[in-house]
């Protein structure tokens, strides 16, 4: 984050970010037939919001480790899977059994024959999890994200290519960023490169028929795929909407669809993704399918089965996200200083973007009403928010997933907070302004009640009968 430089919603973000490919033809800058803009989008997006996002960096110990571990995997690789669930190790969040379960993939691969996980390291605090995992990767990616960092830099262009020189001049004009080089621009191409490069070689190795990925941005995999004729299907992963980064407006079409690296089907929650996606480039080409999540399932039967409410001891969760701190724990202190009612208010802190939340433990020293949990422990987000009376955020994903499993939700008008404007302005989510009202609203039990229609309407019933229908679409999956 810039000092002294205001914090912007996503559709401020997008309306500058789509203005300036209007006047700048960005999408039409390419090199090797890939449009470079679609790959500098998302970090151009993220340096205007200006959000104070710092993930604790990866020990490069653990890095290297997975060098050897994929070598192995891949010299002793087992041929022929149906699809590849790609995912990460902040995916193992649903402990059952004394087991930790990816939230993505693994109900999926336990129901439908076939199926294994690519997983790569992307956030610290999962070793213990890792350890004790439902289900090992055949293969640790996050190899190929290291090899590939290192021949990008190794073996690219000495010099920046013409077309990265013109798409940085052009990001500097016209949208006043600092830092995007032409040469940070052709590192990243090369990076992308040898990326695909390296993930086509694995994927041929494992004899993948398709591929699943639950993130955005992972464009020399969907590259790989194209290259290797297999269906590319993308999970949504929190929050996708218009405005998010990585969704192409249809004027992204008029310098051709290729070179865009889009997928072939978005795995949407519900309908309400459905229909707001519509008008995007994914919706024009009628790749959108609803699905649900089998996390967000799993926390409504939850839900439904043992969420008892104690009126004399209501469970408030505040999800965090990592950024306006400052704000967040003035607004936090104020709160509770102006309750005085017993309560559990609980921080969940954000896996990837919270470290140790030592600064919400300087509030709990002080008011033992305070609980911190870290993101990578069990209980799992989802089950937190299924056993709370009231679950508040800022922009957080979790607003949608709290819908989902049926725990009303409530938005803090902090910075960023515009990013839910259309939950508040549909009655979805209170609107709390000061720490006055959110006190309020806890005093009076007002925070209303999800029906089960609403809860179907943001997230899909039947993930896997779904997911059963979406990769029948390449007789995949259906045996």
């Amino acid at each position: 984050m810039k000092p002294g430089k205001a914090i912007y919603a996503e559709p401020e973000v997008s309306e500058q970010i789509q203005d300036f490919e209007r006047r700048h033809d960005a999408f039409a800058i390419r090199e090797g037939g890939v449009s470079l803009w679609r790959l500098m989008r998302f970090e151009a997006s993220v340096q205007l919001q200006n959000l104070e996002l710092r993930r604790s960096p990866i020990p490069r110990s653990q890095l290297l480790l997975s060098l050897p571990r994929a070598a192995w995997q891949f010299a002793t690789a087992r041929r022929g899977y149906r699809y590849i669930g790609k995912t990460s190790n902040s995916g193992l969040r649903d402990k059952r059994n004394g087991r930790y379960r990816d939230i993505y993939f693994d109900d999926l691969i336990d129901a439908v024959p076939g199926g294994a996980l690519f997983s790569s390291l992307d956030a610290i605090g999962f070793d213990h999890n890792s350890r004790n995992a439902h289900r090992q990767p055949v293969f640790d990616d996050t190899a190929v994200v290291v090899g590939s960092a290192v021949l990008g830099r190794v073996l690219g262009r000495r010099s920046p290519s013409e077309a990265s020189a013109r798409l940085a001049q052009r990001i500097s004009e016209g949208l006043g960023l600092d830092g995007f080089s032409a040469s940070r621009v052709q590192r990243k191409y090369d990076v992308f490169r040898y990326r695909a490069a390296l993930y086509r070689h694995v994927l041929k190795r494992f004899g993948v028929r398709s591929v699943l990925a639950a993130n955005t941005g992972l464009f020399p995999l969907i590259a790989a795929t194209r290259a290797l004729g297999i269906p590319y299907i993308e999970i949504q992963h929190g929050d996708f909407g218009v405005h998010h980064p990585e969704s192409l407006p249809v004027s992204a079409f008029e310098t051709g669809v290729e070179g865009l690296l889009l997928p072939d089907r978005l795995a949407v929650f519900g309908q309400r993704d459905i229909e707001r996606l519509s008008g995007t480039a994914l919706g024009e080409l009628g790749r959108l399918r609803a699905i649900g999540a089998p996390a967000i399932a799993a926390g409504r039967a939850l839900r439904e089965a043992r969420f008892h409410t104690d009126p004399a001891m209501p469970v408030i969760t505040f999800t965090s996200q990592g950024f306006a701190r400052e704000q967040v724990d003035r607004f936090i202190t104020e709160f509770l200083a102006a309750s005085s009612e017993p309560m559990r208010f609980i921080v969940r802190l954000h896996p990837g973007y919270d470290g140790d939340g030592a600064n919400y433990r300087a509030i709990a020293d002080i008011d033992a009403r305070l609980i911190v949990m870290p993101g990578d422990a069990a209980p799992s987000t989802h089950e937190v928010i299924a056993q709370s009376d009231l679950h508040v955020s800022i922009s957080s994903t979790c607003h949608y997933d709290s819908l989902g499993i049926g725990t009303p939700t409530a938005v803090l008008g902090l910075p960023g907070h515009a990013s839910m404007a259309e939950l508040v302005e549909t009655g979805m989510a209170r609107h709390v302004d000061t720490p006055e009202q959110l006190a309020l609203m806890v005093r009076q039990r007002n925070w209303g009640l999800v029906t089960a229609e609403q809860s179907s309407y943001f997230f899909r019933p039947g993930y896997i009968e779904n997911m059963l229908e979406l990769l029948a679409e390449w007789d995949v999956g259906t045996q």
